[in-house]
């Protein structure tokens, strides 16, 4: 897998191995935003890791490089689209504000809603407007607003 903009879904079950390099009281599946995911997947890539995808299934399997903070694999299965509110700006779930891995924006807020007038999506990469600019987003370089 080249392109993590692939990772489509909004919403994943993760499946660390061995589950015993998680923190403990880590679920294990754990569910997870695809907004995280792909902020996941875009750090294990800078890290010299390894990412897979299963076109069929559309699973996405990534680990980071030798040596890094994860030693694990990671599996995550598509889960059916679920009705926890993601934020407006990032794309992540409320719990996943609090999340480490600083990929999060710094308020959970639902608006502006992504395809809103004042949150648009892009021609290019067909991501919001508010996602343009933040790190460990797939969206494009330069917002180019689609026409209504």
């Amino acid at each position: 897998m080249t392109d993590v903009s692939e990772v489509t879904f909004a919403a994943y079950a993760v499946t660390a191995t061995p589950a015993s390099d998680l923190i403990p009281g880590t679920p294990n599946p754990r569910p997870m935003s695809g907004a995280l995911l792909r902020a996941l997947l875009i750090n294990a890539k800078e890290c010299g890791g390894a990412l897979a995808l299963d076109d069929l299934s559309k699973t996405v399997g990534f680990t980071y490089a030798a040596g890094m903070f994860h030693v694990m694999v990671q599996v995550a299965r598509p889960l059916p689209t679920p009705r926890t509110p993601t934020c407006g700006e990032c794309g992540q779930w409320k719990s996943e504000h609090r999340n480490p891995n600083a990929t999060a924006c710094e308020k959970f807020d639902v608006e502006p809603r992504p395809d809103s007038p004042s949150n648009r999506l892009c021609l290019r990469c067909r991501q919001p407007f508010l996602h343009h600019g933040r790190p460990y987003t797939v969206a494009c370089h330069s917002f180019h607003a689609l026409r209504v």
